[in-house]
């Protein structure tokens, strides 16, 4: 048998001990201390069986051998393994393990949640596909790998979660390898490697190259909340960014969100704390308690406190030390989130519809197929409401505002919906294209031969609450919830 020909070697985990017998099985150059403790600390007795498969050629890995580690004295070697994770036979996805230096072994790394967390969360996934000895596998889950440090850093790690993460969902998006992100880094500051790190300008750049229309957030002072209401938007929206945290200067990716907490909707005091008073409105935001982020000095599903880190983190950092986020956007979005929900506060102080107050708001961007896709599979939402959404006239893309007084939002249930053209001027102040209360649903006609006419029609009905659009994310419940449940 050749040297290279591939190799399966399954190692059972009937305890902790069990992975220090990796050791026998993985070559020296692909493991270390670290890596045996991470499995240990993070995977633990959640798997019965780690698959080491070698040699493994990854792409990542090889983008950076090429244009960094083929041209040092000391000599690395082109392979990898993969250690691919099951439970009961259950594949729960894979970890690669490439020959850099200590403290670094950790490549591409594609794990379900499932697995990681310890609690419901709701995470922007897609399916990865694997193939073990000619079968093809299946992984939900968000790609993670550690910094190589000469060659990517956090920020650079974390744009490629993102590039990853896109180009495997949506078809009008490129896959590319932490490699090429480094080849398309724009530095006026000299060398490429090693690296210094990426400012958001550099990463809104990159961006630009693989095709979308990247938007910086900045946290202003005083702001805060604003700041994270806009993140949560963008996040509700299925849209993963690049976070960067001052004054410790690291970058993560921003994936999801923890539970929301209704008790707080039961305190009046909190509900005072919250509300924006000029409307009486709660943002679904100021709701949640956590973010989820990818770290790249942290093994994946990390989450994040909104506000400053406690006890209760997963991490030293909480959300106000973010200071500048970069989103990744349709390149033919026009409309962003401040400059839609200044329209809708205008809105609720003219009472353009009789729309229930006190209430909590939920705002996202969705496409205009998966809205009608769920119109069509709803078995509560009215009737008529359900024929005007299939056949509104609408962008791919576009902005949605659900309205729900409390008791409907514990229920996960609105009875007002605001439909907003994303890609409308930004001068427009009726960007709207279908609005209702419980009463009554506007909607605007739009005339394809003649720019910019509308018209708009009304209907009387009865709208009773319906379940609230939750697509964008996958809800992932924690091994805990489920023991407990069973």
């Amino acid at each position: 048998m050749g040297e290279d020909l591939i190799s399966f070697t399954s190692v059972s985990i009937d305890n902790l001990k069990s992975y220090d017998n990796l050791w026998d099985y993985v070559p020296e150059l692909l493991i270390d201390e670290r890596v045996i403790e991470v499995l240990k600390e993070h995977l633990g007795v959640k798997c019965d069986e780690v698959l080491v498969e070698y040699p493994y050629y990854d792409a990542d890995y090889l983008s950076t051998f090429y244009i960094h580690y083929a041209k040092k004295l000391k000599s690395y070697d082109k392979k990898c393994c993969r250690l691919h994770i099951l439970k009961q036979e259950e594949y729960y996805g894979y970890i690669v393990l490439r020959p850099t230096v200590t403290g670094t072994k950790f490549g591409k790394t594609l794990i379900s949640p499932e697995v990681l967390i310890k609690e419901t969360a709701y995470i922007a996934l897609c399916d990865f596909k694997a193939h073990i000895a000619g079968n093809l596998m299946t992984i939900r889950s968000f790609p993670w790998k550690s910094q190589e440090t000469d060659i990517s850093v956090c920020a650079h790690t974390a744009t490629w979660t993102l590039l990853r993460y896109f180009g495997n969902k949506f078809n009008n998006y490129a896959d590319t390898t932490i490699g090429e992100i480094v080849d398309n880094t724009d530095n006026d500051w000299g060398r490429k490697t090693p690296s210094i790190g990426l400012n958001p300008v550099q990463v809104s750049d990159i961006f630009k190259k693989y095709g979308f229309s990247p938007l910086i957030l900045e946290c202003v002072k005083r702001l805060e909340d604003k700041f994270i209401d806009e993140v949560m938007a963008y996040i509700e929206s299925g849209l993963p960014m690049v976070g960067f945290l001052y004054p410790r200067r690291h970058a993560v990716s921003i994936i999801g969100h923890g539970l929301v907490d209704m008790d707080i909707l039961d305190d009046p005091i909190l509900v005072k704390n919250i509300r924006d008073p000029s409307i009486d409105v709660i943002s679904h935001a100021r709701l949640v308690r956590d973010f989820y982020v990818m770290d790249d000095n942290l093994f994946p599903y990390k989450k994040m406190r909104i506000g400053w880190a406690n006890q209760e983190s997963d991490v030293d950092y909480g959300s106000a030390e973010l200071k500048y986020c970069v989103v990744p956007l349709y390149n033919r979005m026009q409309l962003v989130y401040n400059e839609v929900y200044e329209r809708f506060r205008t809105w609720m102080k003219e009472r353009a519809m009789d729309w229930d107050v006190p209430c909590v708001s939920r705002i996202y961007i969705t496409s205009a197929n998966s809205l009608k896709s769920e119109a069509l599979k709803s078995a509560d939402m009215n009737e008529v409401l359900v024929g005007i959404i299939l056949n509104l006239s609408m962008p791919r893309f576009v902005w949605c505002i659900d309205l729900s007084n409390f008791e409907e939002y514990k229920k996960g249930l609105t009875s007002g919906r605001i439909i907003v053209d994303t890609t409308a001027p930004t001068l427009d102040v009726e960007p709207w294209i279908l609005r209702h209360d419980r009463n009554r649903i506007e909607y605007i006609d739009i005339d394809s031969r003649i720019s910019y006419t509308k018209k708009c029609e009304a209907v009387k009905t009865t709208i009773i609450p319906y379940k609230l659009y939750r697509h964008n994310l996958i809800e992932c419940c924690g091994e805990s919830e489920e023991n407990k449940d069973g």
